[in-house]
């Protein structure tokens, strides 16, 4: 489960009127690190990237992507669709992803929500995930909370609990992850950073990751108001 693990969390680290033109969005590059203690301890770098359509009515349509490589890895990818409808109070829908690292797929999908506060907001996936490849499936929910110094100036914190069947028994694990975003008010480019860490039987794994993105579609705010905002929600399924 760890080298499943290990990949995954680089993959979440780098964690879519008419449907002619995206409304809203960004795109980045990462650097990061990924620690899973005896000896593992491996670098990546990658792409990421999220745009967000309206629908019809309150429907909104979402796509977020990345790419992670390292040295010692495989290229790996993961790409996830979104189908929500949004109002100024709250979010509800559904998503499916897949996730690719090393020659092993994992498909993901679920339900999402959220709720707005003035300066803050309250979000939560249940998911379900399978790999076939490895001989894994599972379940799991992540809660994530964001903060809003500013317009362009947020905070944000998750928990997550999955369960793995993984052929040879069940395994627990917790996710646990800190991270912030700052954009500048002259130019649409913002800094981001996170850190996590994936607690299970078998050990732990950290990681830690800083980004640059060119935005488009307002401040961080409306990001989260009207955009393009669930990709780090929902990327935690990818620990199957």
């Amino acid at each position: 489960m760890r080298n499943w693990i290990i990949g995954a969390a680089a993959l979440l680290a780098v964690a879519a009127p008419s449907v002619a033109a995206a409304q809203t969005g960004y795109v980045g590059v990462n650097y990061g690190n990924v620690d899973a203690g005896g000896g593992v301890d491996e670098d990546f770098y990658g792409l990421d990237g999220a745009v967000a359509f309206a629908g019809s009515g309150s429907i909104v349509f979402e796509v977020d992507a990345a790419v992670v490589d390292s040295d010692d890895t495989d290229t790996g990818y993961g790409l996830t669709g979104h189908v929500y409808s949004r109002n100024d109070s709250h979010l509800f829908g559904g998503f499916i992803g897949v996730a690719d690292s090393n020659d092993s797929t994992t498909w993901v999908g679920g339900l999402e929500a959220a709720k707005y506060y003035t300066n803050w907001t309250l979000a939560g996936a249940v998911f379900y995930g399978n790999n076939d490849d490895a001989d894994v499936d599972g379940y799991g929910l992540n809660v994530e909370a964001r903060a809003f110094v500013s317009d362009n100036f947020r905070l944000n914190a998750n928990i997550g609990y999955a369960n793995v069947d993984a052929g040879a028994g069940d395994d627990d694990a917790m996710i646990y992850g800190v991270g912030g975003e700052y954009q500048f008010a002259a130019m649409p480019i913002s800094i981001v950073a996170g850190y996590s860490t994936t607690d299970f039987d078998g050990g732990d794994v950290d990681t830690l990751s800083i980004g640059v993105r060119y935005n488009w579609g307002g401040t961080l705010r409306d990001r989260d108001r009207s955009g393009a905002s669930q990709a780090s929600l929902t990327g935690v399924g990818s620990v199957f």
